[in-house]
């Protein structure tokens, strides 16, 4: 059977997913790849390895803003559409790789994934606030767009109110995540209900 390193990457990250890191063993993940021990080590030196691999992969790389969203070009309301569209379908590509997965509720597991990667990922901190910063800069170029425009009133601090639109969407997520997972409609709501707020 012949496996790439994306397939390698794709297989791990459902074992990591839905165990702990310290329960994953190197034997569990090769077996999940269909390669023996030997297999995985050839393309990893160790568990840590593989898991900053699979972090970066679907943590890092799939969470970029740039992977997600497109520029915050023409009004606000186009860029919250947009916005809605990307982490939509971000969700669809992380549920589909978890598919197979036996009892992997992806919403809480995928929290779990990532406070693993805060713990075992060697500066992983300053590569999740890089990730933070880079999505609230694609909002504050949208408001500031949209201010300048005369879509929102100008006594708005454009930093503030991206800061408002990105602490919705990531404090649904982790509330969302205990439940169901993250509700779209309702993510959409609450950004409208804010743009109707700022709204010229």
């Amino acid at each position: 059977m012949k496996t790439n390193r994306d397939e390698i990457l794709r297989n791990c990250f459902t074992v990591f997913v839905s165990k702990n890191y310290e329960r994953a063993t190197i034997t569990e993940l090769s077996r999940a790849c269909g390669l023996s021990r030997m297999g995985i080590h050839h393309y990893f030196p160790n568990k840590q390895a593989v898991f900053m691999a699979v972090a970066d992969r679907y943590v890092f790389e799939i969470q970029t803003p740039e992977n997600k969203f497109t520029a915050a070009d023409g009004t606000l309301a186009e860029f919250i559409e947009r916005y809605i569209d990307g982490v939509r379908q971000t969700m669809a590509q992380l549920l589909a790789l978890c598919k197979g997965g036996g009892d992997v509720a992806l919403n809480i597991y995928y929290l779990n994934f990532m406070m693993q990667v805060r713990q075992y990922y060697p500066g992983a901190e300053r590569k999740f606030r890089t990730l933070m910063q880079l999505t609230q800069a694609y909002w504050r170029q949208a408001v500031e767009q949209a201010t300048r425009s005369g879509e929102l009133r100008s006594d708005l601090d454009p930093s503030h109110i991206a800061g408002l639109f990105h602490q919705i969407h990531f404090g649904l997520s982790f509330e969302q995540a205990f439940l169901n997972g993250l509700d779209l409609e309702h993510l959409y709501r609450q950004f409208r209900c804010l743009y109707s707020l700022i709204r010229s």
